[in-house]
């Protein structure tokens, strides 16, 4: 019988049972870091599984993200207009339970970093 067991367990191990991705819903503190400078936008996502889709709003307004989660790694692009100029963001980084991090790729911008904390609730 112990065999039996560890034997569907190492087989369980083996096929790579699927890793939930971390919970990443709701709304988000950011601070993204460019050459130009210094930003604080608000990012609010939805999740469902491992795809995030949501709202980037930041100095050009409220823009739509889409991206994904696996594991703890998170990874999302925003598409918005930036003084009359279509850009996209690409974001790349780990979620850990104080908040999230990484960097982040501007057309036009230049690289960066970011940080992210969860806002409180409404009160």
């Amino acid at each position: 019988m112990l065999r039996w067991m560890a034997l569907v367990i190492g087989l369980a191990l083996a096929t790579g049972a699927a890793i939930e991705p971390a919970k990443v819903a709701g709304v988000w503190k950011f601070t993204v870091e460019l050459e130009m400078g210094t930003g604080h936008p608000t990012v609010t996502l939805k999740q469902e599984g491992e795809k995030i889709s949501g709202t980037y709003d930041g100095r050009y307004g409220p823009a739509p993200l889409e991206g994904t989660v696996k594991d703890t790694k998170i990874t999302f692009t925003v598409s918005m207009v930036a003084e009359g100029t279509p850009t996209t963001g690409v974001f790349s980084g780990v979620i850990e339970p104080e908040g999230m991090s990484g960097s982040v790729q501007f057309e036009g911008a230049g690289d960066g970093t970011w940080t992210a904390v969860k806002a409180p609730p409404p009160r």
